[in-house]
């Protein structure tokens, strides 16, 4: 009897310790099935976009629920993409995201990456003046988006008259080959590009950024998707805050970062960083300054005139405020 006891109970251990065996090794997989899939786009690899890739290389998406894909668009794509559902979220808040938001686009910013931007016009070195550039070409990384408009404002802001140059459109990693090659005479660059630029020998030629003060990077979503995904949105947006923390507060971890992630020198990674830390937004909260600075730029290029628009026809900030209590920043 005491044989056949113990002969029954040690089967029943050793299914019982399969059975435990079977969920520890399906955990993993069970796990990954149970991961919200997202696809993010962004306009280019700036530091307007480390919240971004520093929350999926340190795996910070994916400890929140999130198995996130990161594709790079131009923002006219991006906004087609969006409206057709080809991806849930746009990396990035600023003229061209507002522009389609008031044109009809189901959308709205819903958080903030940086408080104010940097951008400056660099150009080859023969050339030493603005005016010796009118009729060259300038290269920005989007039509209609923040590098388009803040050049046009910050050309107006020298005495310049935007049309007196020729300005063109190229994806961000054509800007520094361009230069080279001479197929454009001068380009619209921010960080860590403005900095690889100058020590390449190319001369800075305007502070395109101190004449047109708005945010920089953010996160837009479509309507649907903050009526229905709220949940989602929530856990995106946790993670890049926290991705933004966590880059402010360890200095060389995010100097490395750069470094290999955009792939610059080291002196490049560090005055990148510099400017990061000096513009990045504290809470990520979107603010009603920061909105109407984005419309007012769209207004001064004629767009949406005499228009009077209200912070929650473009911004929805309910979440990001409600992430940011929860991580103990202090908000209104």
């Amino acid at each position: 009897m005491i044989q056949k006891c113990n002969g029954g109970r040690f089967v029943g251990l050793f299914i019982f310790g399969m059975a435990v065996l079977a969920v520890v090794f399906a955990s993993p997989a069970l796990a990954q099935e149970g991961r919200n899939k997202v696809r993010i786009s962004y306009p280019s690899t700036s530091i307007a976009n480390l919240a971004l890739f520093a929350a999926q290389q340190w795996n910070i998406f994916e400890q929140n629920g999130l198995e996130v894909e990161s594709i790079q668009m131009r923002s006219q794509a991006a906004n087609a993409a969006s409206a057709s559902g080809d991806i849930h979220y746009v990396a990035g808040v600023g003229p061209n995201s507002v522009a389609a938001t008031l044109r009809g686009l189901p959308s709205k910013a819903v958080w903030f990456a940086s408080e104010r931007l940097v951008y400056s016009i660099v150009a080859r070195p023969e050339f030493k003046s603005l005016k010796e550039l009118r009729g060259k070409r300038i290269a920005v990384t989007g039509l209609g988006g923040t590098s388009e408009v803040v050049l046009r404002i910050g050309l107006e802001a020298a005495g310049e008259n935007p049309k007196d140059f020729v300005i063109i459109g190229l994806g961000a990693a054509q800007l520094m080959s361009g230069l080279e090659s001479g197929s454009i005479e001068a380009a619209n660059f921010n960080p860590p590009f403005l900095y690889f630029a100058k020590r390449k020998g190319f001369g800075e030629l305007l502070d395109v950024g101190a004449h047109a003060q708005m945010p920089l990077g953010g996160l837009t979503a479509s309507n649907a998707s903050i009526q229905n995904r709220a949940a989602e949105l929530k856990r995106i947006i946790r993670s890049m805050q926290i991705a933004r923390r966590m880059l402010l507060q360890a200095k060389e971890k995010s100097v490395d970062f750069i470094m290999r992630g955009i792939k610059v020198d080291r002196q490049t990674a560090e005055d990148s960083y510099e400017d990061y830390r000096r513009t990045s937004s504290g809470s990520g909260v979107p603010t009603r300054e920061g909105m109407e600075q984005i419309v007012k730029s769209l207004q001064m290029l004629g767009q949406f005139t005499g228009k009077k628009v209200a912070f929650e026809e473009v911004a929805d900030a309910r979440i990001a405020r409600e992430v940011a209590r929860e991580l103990g920043y202090k908000v209104d």
